[in-house]
Parts: C-alpha cells; structure tokens; sequence
C-alpha cells in the first residue's frame, strides 16, 4: 500500500487553519517589532501551506468521490473556507511584512475567486441539496460553520490593506471590503443564535469535537479586525464612507467583546472533556484552530489600541499574544509526534485504505500500540450497522480485536484473542 495513498486519503481541510496560524504568528510579531524571528515563521508557513495544497490536490484527484462526499456533507463542506483564510493571510504578510503589495493583490484576487466559488457551492448544497432525516442538528451544526464568517472578514481584511497602497479604484475596493465585512458579520450574527440553541437545547457530550467551537471567539475577533483596519483606513483616506466611523469604532468593539465572553465558558468545556473524556490528550488538528483564535485575539487587541488609546489594551494584547505563542510550539509539537507515530507507518492491507487504523487504544486505561494488522474484512451486525473489522497485534504481542462503525465513524475495542 502506498504511503501517499494513506497519508492523503486521512486529510483534513482544516489543516489550512495550521497555515492561518502560523502566518498570523509572523504577523503579529512583526507588529511587536520581533523582526528575527518573523521571515522563519513565513517560511514555514509558505511549506505547510504547500503541502497541504499538494496534498489535496492529490486527495482530490485519486479519492474524487469521496471528495466529492465531503463536499457534500454540511457538517464539513464549510471548513473549505480555510483556504480562503489561508490565502488572505498570506497576502497580508506579503504586504503588511515584504511590501510587496502587487503579490498582495494578486493573492486578493485569487481569495476572491475561492471566496466567489465556495461560497456559492456551499451554501447551494446546503440550501437545496437532500437532507437527511437520520442527521441530527448537533452532529451537523457546530462552531466550524463560522469559518464561512472567518473566509468573509479575512478577504475584507486584505481587501483593506490593499486600498492603502492602491492609486486607482480605492472607493471600489473600500466598498467591496465593507460589503464583506457587512455580510461577515451579518452571518456570525445568524449562526451566533443556532450555536446558543444547539448549546441549550441539545446534549453536548464530553466526546463532542470542542476545537470547532473556538472559532466562535475566533471570528468574532476577525471581525474586530476587520471594522477596525476599515476604521483607520477611511479615517485616513476620507471619502463618503466616514460618516461610518463611529458606528464602524462602536461594533468592532462589540465583536471584540462578545468574542471574549466565549473565551473563558471554552476553557471550561475544554477542562470538562479532559476531565471526563475516556480519550485523554488526544492529537487533532482542532489545536490549530484554537491557536489561530488566539492569534487573532492578539491581532484585533492591537488594532483596538489604536482606536481607544487605552494602555490596558496593550496588557491583553501581550497576554493572547504569549499565550498565542505558547499555544502554537505546543500545537506544532504534537503535531510532529502525531506524524512520526501515525498510524500511516503501520503495515496495512489494500482494503485499509478506507478506514485508517488508529495507532493505538486503549482498554481498561491500558495504552496498546498497534504493530501489524493480520486481518480484516467487512461485517453487517444483527441491526443491519455495516462494521470494518480488523484483527492487530500490539508491540505487547496481544492480538485484538477492534472495529469501525461506518455509518456513525467510531472505533470499537471487540476484544483480546487468546
């Protein structure tokens, strides 16, 4: 079995959110004047960001249809606005950190173009495609739909940045970065009142993915961003819009804080899974997006400290920003011992390939690591549940048993074999 096979078919979309945290992370220490440290950290975001294109590109060429299956499911199809997060971000780096604003624009046209066409192809699947009635509104419904506001802000975010250094058509473009501010906040607003009816209404169990939800307080500081580079940019420029400005001061400062009221309520949900969850510290590549919360968190602060004044802001600001940074060399830690432990490295049969194995479970709080798969086959249980069945040996040499649930994509430990 070939190991790019494996390693693509397990992909996820929201690897783009590793990209966005990284470029952040260079940016906001470009604003705190750490000019060492700032073109290594653009580096390794240009490689992640390469790869995980590549990679997808490669996932979408071999497994098309069950890339086409993911396009379709409204639980995922919106984490693609992460590549438009992705590219936008690039673009400010490009302009903000190497002045270099004609890459910038190009990269700006290129968000747009993503921005155009994902919008219209998630949104129509999710307005006209089938529904399923065994789909349940807390499996489907969770804080990554906010990365359509998040693909929003950012482009309007870069769009703002772009009118700064252009000499033609800067009306239009401050007009267009308002429209998607407008339309960000707008839809933050709108799916703020499901996330709150979700929470309230329906159960969250301590194995409900937590990292998806971070981006509540994430876009919601992406919009602060957002209006407060609109502020200083029409302040500075003029023009028609500034009879904008306070309204423009007075909601940026409204998302900012409303963003903030997430923060600690996250922190307690994050405590409760650990504390309850049977998985323990588990890798995912939701601590990215917790990162890249916290990135933007730093980011809009200081955005606000050139709009209020207030030396209290700066405190925050440095706060989020360490923790930001702190965040990330943990994140990029486990990520490297998540790759070089992967289960990709275990040697598999062909039909694996649609189900890959973990690299370990556990039983009885007991920690296996899986060292070689003997068998597997397909099995329907007694309620008709399709199960891909594997047979392992673990570096303790036990053979187990263990299983995967196709419809509801869970693991299972069946039993040990004498």
């Amino acid at each position: 079995m070939s190991l790019l096979k494996i390693a693509t078919y397990s992909l996820d979309t929201r690897w783009f959110t590793a990209v966005a945290a990284t470029l952040m992370i260079a940016f906001v220490s470009h604003l705190y004047g750490c000019a060492v440290i700032v073109p290594w950290f653009f580096i390794a975001s240009l490689v992640i960001f390469l790869s995980v294109a590549i990679f997808k590109v490669t996932q979408t060429v071999l497994f098309n249809k069950d890339t086409l299956n993911e396009l379709l499911n409204p639980e995922k199809t919106l984490n693609l606005f992460t590549i438009v997060v992705a590219i936008n971000f690039a673009g400010v780096c490009f302009s903000k950190i190497f002045h270099l604003h004609t890459t910038a624009c190009i990269f700006w046209y290129a968000a747009i173009s993503f921005w155009l066409s994902i919008s219209l192809f998630s949104l129509s699947i999710l307005f006209l495609y089938h529904k399923s009635e065994d789909r349940k509104i807390e499996e489907i419904f969770h804080g990554g739909w906010f990365f359509i506001t998040a693909g929003a802000q950012s482009t309007g975010f870069l769009g703002v940045i772009i009118a700064e250094h252009a000499t033609r058509h800067v009306m239009f473009i401050q007009l267009f970065s308002f429209a998607l501010w407008s339309i960000g906040a707008s839809l933050y607003l709108i799916f703020m009142v499901f996330i709150i009816m979700r929470l309230i209404f329906y159960q969250f169990r301590s194995n409900t993915a937590l990292s998806p939800y971070w981006m509540n307080a994430g876009a919601a500081a992406l919009t602060a961003l957002t209006g407060s580079a609109l502020y200083q940019c029409i302040n500075t420029l003029g023009g028609p819009f500034a009879d904008f400005l306070p309204f423009l001061k007075g909601i940026s400062l409204f998302f900012w804080s409303v963003g903030l009221w997430w923060l600690p309520f996250l922190v307690v949900l994050a405590i409760r899974k650990q504390a309850y969850g049977d998985e323990g510290l588990v890798f995912t590549v939701g601590y990215w997006e917790i990162a890249f919360t916290l990135g933007l968190y730093a980011n809009s602060t200081i955005q606000l400290v050139e709009l209020f004044k207030g030396q209290y802001l700066d405190i925050v600001s440095i706060c989020f920003y360490v923790a930001f940074i702190v965040l990330w060399c943990f994140s990029s830690v486990f990520t490297i011992v998540h790759l070089v432990r992967s289960s990709i490295w275990v040697p598999v049969n062909d039909l694996t390939l649609n189900y890959v194995i973990p690299y370990s479970l556990k039983l009885r709080g007991r920690l296996f690591k899986v060292k070689e798969v003997v068998n597997e086959w397909l099995d329907q249980t007694i309620q008709g549940v399709l199960r891909k069945r594997y047979c392992v040996v673990t570096t303790d040499n036990l053979t187990c048993l263990i299983s995967y649930d196709i419809s509801a994509k869970k693991w299972y430990f069946d039993h040990v074999k004498d």
